[in-house]
């Protein structure tokens, strides 16, 4: 039930978005620790700032269910350089992760003492994001990003070497103006 309330609201705040369309945009993103898949609404807020809201999943196999991933992810943009009917843009940001359901918590795993860390089915997510723009209207985007959790790790454990946890996305944008 929790599921269904979590995808009523996302489908209401993304249809009430596009009806208020101004300088709003339209998403598709395929991986990017969000999701295999995700799509979602933004808004530009300011020149510098955007902000959008995600609604990702992972298909389930004979191993794992479907997993769904909401995220909330603020771009900060760094540098646009216009050329004609192009610009490309550098944006950099800071995602929030929940994925629905107590899967990810540690207090679920037997064994795990009352003393371990809690690990919570929230993520934060830092990320590089490298943008073409078309006419204004459209976009593909690359993103390279990396989780609160392997940051934490490898600053604790200089056996962990966070380039092997960078996530790579690829992603489309249409713009409503």
């Amino acid at each position: 039930m929790n599921s269904l309330l979590y995808k009523i609201l996302i489908i209401c705040f993304m249809l009430i978005q596009i009806a208020n369309a101004n300088d709003k945009h339209i998403i598709g993103q395929y991986a990017g620790d969000i999701g295999k898949y995700s799509f979602g609404v933004g808004q530009q807020i300011t020149s510098w700032y955007s902000l959008s809201l995600h609604y990702g999943q992972v298909e389930g196999n004979k191993f794992h269910n479907k997993i769904e991933t909401y995220t909330l992810k603020n771009n900060f943009h760094l540098f646009k350089y216009n050329r004609s009917h192009y610009q490309y843009r550098l944006l950099t940001g800071l995602s929030l992760l929940h994925i629905p359901g107590r899967k990810y918590e540690t207090d679920e795993v037997s064994g795990a003492s009352s003393n371990y860390y809690r690990q919570s089915s929230y993520r934060a997510i830092v990320y590089l994001t490298h943008e073409f723009v078309y006419k204004n209207l459209y976009s593909m985007y690359f993103e390279s990003g990396v989780n609160d959790i392997w940051l934490t790790n490898s600053y604790n454990n200089d056996s962990i070497n966070i380039r092997d946890h960078v996530s790579l996305g690829i992603g489309f944008r249409y713009w409503f103006r």
